[in-house]
């Protein structure tokens, strides 16, 4: 008997533990766009994870020098579908948790649902699609809540990494 009330603290201190590792990864707010985007002020951002019918491969975006807010030029480089490294720089405008970015004719538009600042971001796309952002400096660990955040918003579609295969060799 005397071991009982020890189980039972224990079971409780766990419980509590896993209450509010969830809290941690439980953002009430709404994320701010040009956050997701600008921080931590160097380094690039990897899209981890995709639900678009066709992401690019090894796209990555670099976090701007000294934007202005809300406006950024950002460098996007991806590889094509012959595997040749090419790079443009697009115009990002953020409004809130909102992103439009434009580079000639195209516009393409975005949502951050979830942020964590200068660590990962998982943004939403007027067609249904979701992205996962991984900052270069993060460690695996430090995705978690992204990843956890990505996983229960698609839980009914079949992500692609589009980091998978020759990617680590461009820098930029």
């Amino acid at each position: 008997m005397v071991g009982s009330p020890h189980v039972l603290f224990v079971s409780l201190c766990l419980l509590g533990g896993v209450a509010l590792a969830e809290k941690q990864c439980d953002f009430k707010g709404t994320p701010d766009a040009w956050n997701a985007i600008t921080k931590p002020g160097s380094g690039v951002y990897r899209l981890q994870l995709s639900t678009q019918e066709n992401p690019k491969d090894c796209l990555r975006g670099r976090v701007p020098k000294n934007p202005t807010k809300p406006n950024a030029t950002i460098t996007m480089t991806y590889k094509d579908k012959d595997g040749q490294w090419q790079s443009n720089e697009w115009q990002f405008y953020t409004s809130g948790p909102n992103i439009t970015a434009t580079l000639g004719d195209t516009t393409l538009t975005g949502t951050v649902i979830f942020d964590d600042e200068g660590k990962c971001h998982v943004n939403k796309y007027p067609d249904g699609a979701y992205g996962l952002w991984k900052h270069s400096s993060a460690q695996e660990g430090d995705a978690k809540c992204c990843k956890k955040k990505f996983k229960k918003e698609t839980k009914s579609k079949n992500p692609q990494n589009p980091q998978k295969e020759g990617c680590s060799k461009s820098t930029s």
